[in-house]
């Protein structure tokens, strides 16, 4: 196979449970389908997702972190403590793997990498799934210490791996120049794998004549689901909205729901579930709030479901989602106030859909693999620092 690679072994370092990133999971499937012998290393976490199948061989590792429980310490205190407990259980593990590549994921994993690097001499992999220093749920301190991590290891990255344009040319510009590829967050897609066309609206028992609006991903604040449901309960709106996902706000959703005929909530599914459920929906709603630059600069994974599942999206009027929906003609956008929200969901629930879907491979995640496996090429035959 050209440049197939001479066997390397690529270990991933994260924060997260594995077997429930998606990302994570798709970026090792292509590294091994690339002929890379992949291995991770992640933390058990129980937050209410599915788990993914793994179809690919890989060992994955989920450590058990007690620092996540002391729940009485100060926010940013926790933080440093679990950071300490990362290092000390992941760092044997790491360094007895003897890895070539290290594939860092976020900042939290960031130092121990540069540890394994020095140990080892590995390459060093470091994958931003955001703007890590300017992200939702930070406090001021913690983006700074972020931000200050970053600026001190950036010496020792070989290779960065960002999810936007925006957020790549913000590293490039505010920490320095380093070789980079944007992987878009899509889905992994078979064109066979559809779900009934009306399953929304049979599980949910949604008329005929009403247009079904979802919303896919974590039910957590920052996440323009208050201004959702504000708009949905308007008298003047007859379409439905589906939550699929979970977090902090499910129960608050379904409470309401019980007493809102047009809103349901949807369990959470596995990932290879979501663009078959969302194929039965009318539109997709990605209406992320501007709470952080991370979020101004996104380019969420719900966006890309929508696409795939042929399905017009109703956005946030960012910069990176408003250039990807004029040039493939997958959507509109809306301003963030509540009445903007509901007069743009009267006006696709009336309208006939004009939407033109231009050609999606470049987006889809066939495209990405090529990206990552390109940039793994380019940063192992690389000579060291």
């Amino acid at each position: 196979m050209k440049n197939r690679p001479q066997i390397k072994k690529v270990l991933h370092l994260t924060h997260t449970d594995i077997e429930f990133d998606s990302r994570i999971l798709k970026e090792m499937g292509a590294l091994a389908t690339a002929g890379y012998t992949v291995s991770g290393i992640g933390v058990v976490l129980d937050e209410g997702a599915q788990k993914t199948a793994v179809p690919f061989e890989a060992n994955i590792t989920a450590l058990n972190l007690r620092s996540r429980k002391l729940t009485f310490l100060p926010r940013t205190l926790r933080h440093v403590v679990t950071l300490l407990e990362l290092v000390g259980k992941m760092l044997p593990r790491a360094v007895r793997e003897r890895p070539d590549v290290i594939h860092c994921h976020d900042t939290l994993v960031l130092p121990l990498g540069c540890i394994v690097k020095c140990l080892t001499g590995a390459k060093l992999v470091y994958d931003a799934h955001e703007l890590e220093s300017n992200r939702n749920g930070l406090t001021k301190l913690q983006g700074a210490l972020t931000l200050h991590m970053e600026k001190l290891l950036w010496r020792f990255v070989d290779a960065l791996i960002v999810v936007s344009p925006s957020i790549e040319r913000w590293y490039q510009e505010n920490i320095g120049p380093k070789r980079s590829a944007v992987i878009l967050n899509a889905p992994l897609f078979f064109d066979a794998r559809h779900q009934d066309e009306d399953y929304l609206r049979k599980t949910f028992s949604i008329p005929v004549e009403s247009k079904i609006f979802i919303y896919v991903g974590i039910l957590g604040h920052g996440r323009g689901i208050d201004l959702l449901t504000e708009a949905f309960k308007d008298p003047q709106v007859s379409s439905h909205v589906v939550f699929l996902g979970y977090g902090e706000l499910s129960e608050e959703l379904k409470r309401l729901a019980a007493q809102q005929p047009n809103l349901h909530v949807h369990d959470a599914v596995p990932h290879s579930q979501v663009v078959p459920i969302a194929q039965s929906a009318d539109f997709g709603l990605c209406l992320v709030r501007d709470v952080s630059l991370s979020d101004y600069y996104c380019l969420p994974n719900k966006l890309f479901e929508y696409c795939f599942a042929g399905v017009p999206v109703l956005a946030s009027d960012f910069p990176d989602i408003r250039a990807l929906l004029a040039e493939y003609g997958v959507g509109e956008c809306c301003k963030l106030q509540a009445h903007d929200v509901r007069d743009a969901i009267l006006r696709l629930e009336r309208s006939q859909s004009t939407f033109k879907f231009a050609d999606l491979a470049p987006l889809s995640w066939q495209a990405q693999e090529l990206k990552l496996v390109e940039l793994y090429q380019q940063s192992l035959s690389a000579t060291n620092h």
